[in-house]
This record gives structure tokens, C-alpha cells and sequence, in this order.
């Protein structure tokens, strides 16, 4: 009876399948963060928007202050300082996430090694068991022909 196949790594590539995992994890958040940041960056759009919009429909009307003017345009602009700053914390993110990926990739091709490690020492306790196999199988063809013959 032929014995398992028993990987002398398996540990180390339970351990590099978790660090995979864990970076995949790592890389989804950064990349869910990414998305947040994108969706805040279009309702502030859509609230400028929205600002200047009422802006043009009060412009129509001609009925606002100076004062009123005044207030709506430091609005829009402060809007559009929360815009840049909203670019720079997406910039920020996207460049986190690539450092995630990048960790996520190295991780990936570290697990890859061992798991093409274990397919080598796999194929090789293959061929080996059958050898063994084809070895006892002939002991026994060999003994059947003696004992015949010596009868």
C-alpha cells in the first residue's frame, strides 16, 4: 500500500494563502474607500450644481440683494475648495490602493512559488509510488515465473 503525498511546505503555504487573503481584504477596502470618496466628491458637485443653478433662476428674477449675491458666491466658492480638496483625498486613496495592489500582487507570487513547489514534489511522489509500483508488480511476475518453472 502506497503512502499520501505529504507537502514538507504545507505550513508555510497555509501561511502565504492567508497573507494573500488578508491583502485581497486589504486591497477591497481600499479600494471601497476609493469609491466613498468618489460618491462624496459628486454630491458636493451636485450641490454646487445645484447652487448655481439657483443662482441663474434668481439672476432671472433680479431680485436679489447684494448682500445675498454675495453670500451665494462665497458658497460656490467654498464648494469649489471642497472639490479640490475632495481631488486631493481621491489622489490620496487611488495611490494607497496601488500600494495595496502592489502588496496584494507580491503576496499572490510569493503563494505561487510554494504552490508550483508543491506541484514538483507532487508530480515527483507520483513517479516515485509508481515506480515502487511497477517494481513490486515485477517482484510478483518474477516469483509466479519461478514458481512455475519450478514446478
Amino acid at each position: 500500500m502506497t503512502k499520501a503525498f505529504n507537502f514538507p511546505l504545507q505550513k508555510v503555504l497555509n501561511v502565504r494563502t492567508m497573507v494573500e487573503d488578508a491583502k485581497a481584504i486589504e486591497l477591497q477596502k481600499a479600494q471601497a474607500e476609493i469609491e466613498r470618496e468618489r460618491q462624496n466628491l459628486s454630491s458636493i458637485q451636485a450641490e454646487k450644481e445645484t447652487a448655481v443653478q439657483s443662482d441663474k433662476t434668481a439672476d432671472t428674477g433680479g431680485q436679489l440683494s447684494l448682500h445675498q449675491l454675495s453670500n451665494r458666491m462665497e458658497y460656490v466658492d467654498q464648494l469649489n475648495e471642497q472639490i479640490e480638496k475632495q481631488g486631493e483625498v481621491i489622489a490620496r486613496s487611488q495611490e494607497d490602493a496601488e500600494v495595496q495592489r502592489q502588496a496584494f500582487v507580491q503576496a499572490s507570487k510569493e503563494k505561487m512559488v510554494i504552490e508550483k513547489l508543491k506541484e514538483h514534489h507532487q508530480e515527483a511522489f507520483k513517479k516515485k509510488s509508481n515506480q515502487d509500483q511497477v517494481k513490486a508488480e515485477s517482484e510478483v511476475a518474477s516469483r509466479i515465473s519461478q514458481n512455475e518453472s519450478g514446478l
